[in-house]
């Protein structure tokens, strides 16, 4: 759909603002913010019924023209630690072998540090130490966000 009127472009985003409410109606969902190369979003949509724990639910929303997708996955227990971490693993994965990014629009931050490695090989990792330290050395921006401290010495 492609809006052309401001009243259209209001609709659309009415619409696309509705999705995430629906959703949180059904619990606290377990939210990635991914991108898919368009070729393969249906394939990765159609991937996840395999790979997300049965009984949860899927929901996938995002800017399909340039493969930003939000995925939701609903029915897992605020404190359940351990499911969620389940959900977001295998989400990523599946992101990872259709040609993607484990991140869009919001970035790696803390919540995907953990899964930097699934993306980025071992040496793409040390050149991003090396520019954050080259650019701060004394660790005081943003310290942890995304690469952990690396013991001195």
């Amino acid at each position: 759909m492609v809006a052309v009127t401001p009243d259209q472009r209001r609709r659309l985003w009415e619409v696309r603002e509705s999705f995430a409410e629906a959703i949180n109606r059904l619990g606290p969902p377990v939210k990635l913010d991914v991108s898919v190369p368009p070729a393969r979003i249906a394939a990765f949509v159609a991937a996840l019924g395999d790979v997300v724990p049965a009984g949860l639910g899927v929901f996938v929303f995002g800017h399909l023209g340039d493969g930003n997708l939000h995925v939701n996955v609903t029915g897992v227990a605020p404190g359940d630690d351990t499911l969620a971490t389940t959900v977001e693993r295998s989400v990523l994965e599946s992101v990872v072998v259709e040609g993607g990014s484990i991140s869009a629009e919001h970035g790696i931050g803390t919540s995907k540090a953990a899964y930097l490695h699934l993306c980025r090989s071992p040496a793409e990792i040390a050149a991003f130490r090396a520019v954050k330290s080259a650019l701060d050395p004394s660790g005081i921006l943003n310290p942890h966000v995304l690469l952990a401290a690396q013991p001195s010495g």
